[in-house]
């Protein structure tokens, strides 16, 4: 029984890894095009439009990880899908080795997030807006991230 509770207890810690970084001065400049996220130094997260993209600086330039091996599977607000004004915003984050970062955002706003899993490759985060959001469109995105790799998402939902 302490096995399982200790694995949730770490994910949920590393849960509320993803904004608290001290960021150090970019040599390359900003990775992008898009607005930033995140930004640890090292790793990255942009959203452009609708689309999100995990970066890591490599030798001084910013490279977008393409690499899948983080999966990331939309729990809610589904896609498209009309919602309450304050949702509870969650993913799953899936990989071949232990997450070490994970966060959401919505319209650019960082979400407090808690998670929890099983076992250190596998988990949920989850959180929601500290206010209601207006009525129209809004922008979530969700991010994880593992030793090497990393991997960001976008989608929209309506209020």
């Amino acid at each position: 029984m302490r096995r399982p509770l200790l694995l949730l207890a770490v994910v949920a810690a590393l849960a509320g890894c993803g904004g608290s970084a001290t960021k150090p001065p970019s040599v390359a400049g900003p990775p992008g095009p898009g607005t930033v996220l995140y930004d640890a130094g090292v790793w990255a997260v942009v959203v452009d439009g609708g689309r999100a993209t995990a970066f890591h600086r490599v030798a001084g330039t910013w490279r977008a990880d393409r690499s899948g091996a983080v999966q990331i599977r939309i729990l809610g607000p589904k896609p498209g899908e009309k919602v309450a004004a304050t949702p509870q915003v969650a993913a799953e984050l899936v990989a071949h080795s232990r997450l070490v970062e994970s966060s959401l955002w919505v319209d650019g706003n960082e979400l407090l997030v808690k998670g929890g899993g099983l076992t250190p490759d596998r988990g949920t985060i989850y959180g929601a807006p500290d206010a209601p959001l207006a009525p129209g469109t809004h922008v979530a995105v969700a991010y994880g991230r593992t030793g090497t790799h990393a991997t960001a998402v976008a989608w929209t939902f309506r209020v």
